[in-house]
């Protein structure tokens, strides 16, 4: 993969570099991934499988209670969530990749939204989901394992450690 082929996830490299990880999917392995959930992931999304591969992928978040390739179990999963709490989704134009089940907190993207899609959660006990990023990508950038390697990083370049 070019680096000019990464729109959005482009600063994952040094996270990938650094932490040496070669186990990256390719663009082969992501449709077979989408072709058994009968889904066309956005662009972002499948970045990330491109640059971290599909287990770390599918465990961007440590609170995921399901592992790879619980795809269809997680999704059961959400429904049962926003189900209990009648909150309704449409469960055919979304795609769940975080089910924290103790706190049942869901985060979602729509399928029809862009390559570079919002990003919404809902938490077992509101009203409503919510979008909590205007991108995928910024979602990303707000994960605590993306921000303390960035911290890492930046004490590094510094001569801090």
């Amino acid at each position: 993969m070019a680096n000019a082929d990464l729109l959005y996830l482009d600063f994952l490299l040094d996270y990938k570099k650094y932490f040496d990880i070669t186990d990256a999917c390719t663009e082969g392995e992501i449709n077979e991934i989408e072709a058994g959930l009968k889904i066309k992931f956005p662009r972002a999304y499948r970045e990330l499988y491109l640059l971290l591969g599909k287990w770390r992928a599918f465990s961007i978040a440590s609170e995921n209670g399901y592992k790879f390739p619980e795809y269809k179990e997680m999704q059961a999963g959400a429904k049962e969530i926003t189900d209990r709490n009648g909150i309704t989704l449409d469960y055919d134009n979304i795609f769940v990749f975080v089910v924290f089940k103790e706190n049942a907190i869901i985060s979602f993207f729509r399928l029809d939204e862009g390559d570079d899609p919002p990003v919404y959660e809902y938490e077992g006990g509101s009203e409503e989901y919510e979008q909590v990023t205007d991108r995928f990508s910024d979602y990303i950038r707000r994960m605590g394992w993306y921000e303390g390697f960035v911290l890492l990083k930046r004490d590094k370049d510094a001569g801090r450690l």
